[in-house]
């Protein structure tokens, strides 16, 4: 994978708390270097009710099983700590997983074209919601099924 040292990128990103929710957009910024074979992100996007929000995003180079390890932190969504995920890197596209709250899920889609032709990154996050979440949800609420459901996508060029 070949990046330059440094881009700085400016979009925007959409974000919704629940998958029953629209999506709410705003403007949204991020820097991304490379990391010899592995890429950091530094981003910024608003949150409707809590304004800017800031995030990271280090992703190491692919070990010989083409496993990739990364750590993420947001100050919306990630607030105590650095949520360690794992995932895989084809091409200009890495896919990345990993838990919370025991056995909450959270997924990282990146892409980021290698050629200047394809300028550009985008990032969608998703929430993996439990099969026992769903025998906590209130009765009158609206139906949410378990699995993921897409929280956030930012663009950027």
């Amino acid at each position: 994978m070949t990046h330059h040292f440094a881009e700085h990128l400016a979009g925007v990103s959409s974000f919704r708390m629940m998958p029953t929710y629209e999506f709410e957009t705003g403007a949204s910024r991020a820097a991304v270097s490379c990391l010899g074979e592995g890429l950091s992100l530094a981003y910024t996007w608003i949150h409707p009710a809590d304004g800017e929000q800031r995030g990271g995003l280090v992703i190491s180079a692919s070990d010989e099983d083409g496993v990739v390890h990364a750590a993420w932190h947001d100050s919306w969504h990630q607030k105590s700590g650095l949520m360690q995920l794992t995932g895989r890197r084809e091409g200009d596209r890495i896919e990345l997983s990993g838990t919370y709250a025991e056995e909450w899920g959270w997924t990282i889609t990146v892409v980021h074209p290698e050629t200047e032709s394809q300028a550009g990154m985008t990032m969608r996050m998703c929430n993996v919601i439990p099969e026992s979440a769903l025998a906590m949800a209130p009765a009158d609420g609206p139906a949410v099924p378990a699995g993921p459901y897409e929280v956030s996508l930012a663009e950027w060029h």
